[in-house]
């Protein structure tokens, strides 16, 4: 299948912090990305009610407990989320974290084993396309420098929705570059592949 036929979906979530064996998703987005569009009319966003919460993760994306007070479980949006991401190709950045969170979530909270074989990373992606144009990179992008390059603005950091906008705007950019490369879904699936930090 073509780059351009191939359906994505960019996630980010939020957290009651990093560890994805003890803390919770607080807040999911996702954003289908399909013939090269942002399919934004059928993005899903919402606030998680978790069992537990880390009043200090707050200072990074500004959700309280106040705010989860009437927010669905993950039990309650898991069949929407499956149903959205089982047939995509996950896109984000430091995805593996993301897509680890999703995993547990799913195994615990709604006795689900989510299988997630094809997930892209726009930091890798952009290392790769940096190489490409001869440049050396010896570093990882942050986030933060790759809103640079494309000139995105996110004024919403650190937010689920927010985030992944920016991504999403970020990874067509890319897109429009990769295809250029002729590269196929394979490809793109093996460069954009991020496994650790």
């Amino acid at each position: 299948m073509s780059l351009e036929n191939e359906k994505f979906c960019v996630i980010d979530v939020e957290t009651t912090g990093l560890n994805t064996r003890k803390d919770e998703i607080i807040a999911i987005a996702v954003i289908p990305v399909e013939g090269f569009k942002m399919k934004f009319s059928e993005a899903f966003f919402s606030l998680i009610k978790s069992e537990k919460f880390e009043f200090k993760s707050a200072r990074y994306h500004g959700i309280t407990k106040l705010d989860l007070r009437g927010a669905p479980t993950f039990e309650d949006v898991a069949p929407k989320l499956l149903e959205m991401l089982s047939k995509s190709i996950l896109v984000g950045y430091a995805t593996y974290i993301d897509v680890d969170f999703l995993k547990r979530a799913f195994k615990k909270k709604a006795g689900i084993k989510l299988k997630v074989e094809r997930y892209v990373d726009i930091a890798e992606l952009e290392v790769w396309l940096m190489r490409k144009r001869g440049m050396a990179v010896t570093f990882k992008l942050d986030f933060e420098s790759i809103l640079k390059i494309y000139r995105v603005e996110d004024a919403i950091r650190h937010s689920a929705l927010g985030d992944a906008y920016a991504t999403a705007l970020i990874f067509l950019k890319q897109l429009s570059q990769l295809v250029d490369y002729g590269l196929s879904v394979v490809d793109l699936v093996r460069i954009g592949r991020r496994l650790m930090l």
